[in-house]
């Protein structure tokens, strides 16, 4: 009796250590499948190629772009620092910018700028309802296009690889990383040149691979501080939007 006893108590700690083993693969497949509330992790550069191609055939978005620790030069000698404002394809733009005058001692104005087909305005510094015309040669990458930068970085990431979850304006979304020669960023900025490297994070939506967010951590040419970040949200996609040059 008692051999079948202690056969018995092996027999149900066999039963025990199986189903606690059970419950750990189950926990490892979770956390393999993305995590709490995560589904299963896509291939990286298949990923930033959708990403990619869903900017592309945007008709229009609202956009913020901000610079940590530096700026991007535009028109008229100045260096952008802040812009927000919505773009529709191919050529529409108006965007109200924040940025540093260089021919100004170095002074921080506020001004609004429209582009629409090959004519572009920016609103005078010191007087905000007066606006000038900019050159019959600059064109829309000279003020501004977050969609064609953001497109050329998704498809230029070398290394693709998805780092973690996150919620942007409570959308899940995958945190894809990787690292662009700045030679693929000059539609971005025109100070891009080529053998720097920067890294690039984006957040990507999970249920359509939207881009929300992309951040470019270094500098994209001699010109910039070696910290400077830019980032640029994405919002608002393809909603109407009416862009006109002002009357006056």
């Amino acid at each position: 009796m008692r051999g079948l006893r202690r056969a018995g108590l092996v027999a149900l700690a066999l039963v025990v250590l199986m189903a606690v083993a059970c419950g750990d693969d189950k926990k490892d497949e979770s956390k393999d499948a993305g995590g709490a509330g995560g589904g299963k992790q896509p291939d990286p550069a298949t990923l930033a190629r959708q990403a990619a191609d869903q900017v592309e055939a945007l008709k229009s978005f609202h956009f913020l772009l901000e610079h940590e620790n530096g700026g991007s030069p535009i028109v008229l000698d100045l260096s952008m620092t802040r812009a927000e404002g919505d773009i529709v394809k191919p050529d529409r733009i108006k965007a109200d910018v924040e940025a540093v005058a260089t021919q100004l001692g170095g002074a921080n104005v506020k001004v609004k700028v429209f582009n629409v087909g090959d004519k572009g305005v920016i609103s005078n510094p010191f007087n905000p309802r007066m606006y000038l015309a900019l050159p019959e040669n600059v064109q829309l990458k000279d003020i501004i296009d977050p969609g064609a930068g953001v497109t050329k970085a998704m498809r230029a990431a070398q290394n693709p690889r998805i780092t973690g979850e996150e919620t942007v304006n409570g959308v899940k979304v995958w945190r894809l990383e990787g690292e662009i020669d700045a030679a693929e960023l000059q539609d971005f900025s025109n100070v891009a040149e080529p053998g720097y490297m920067v890294k690039g994070v984006a957040l990507v939506g999970q249920q359509k691979p939207l881009v929300h967010r992309v951040r470019l951590e270094g500098a994209l040419g001699p010109k910039d501080p070696p910290n400077i970040v830019r980032k640029v949200d994405l919002s608002k996609f393809d909603e109407k939007v009416e862009i006109e040059l002002p009357s006056s």
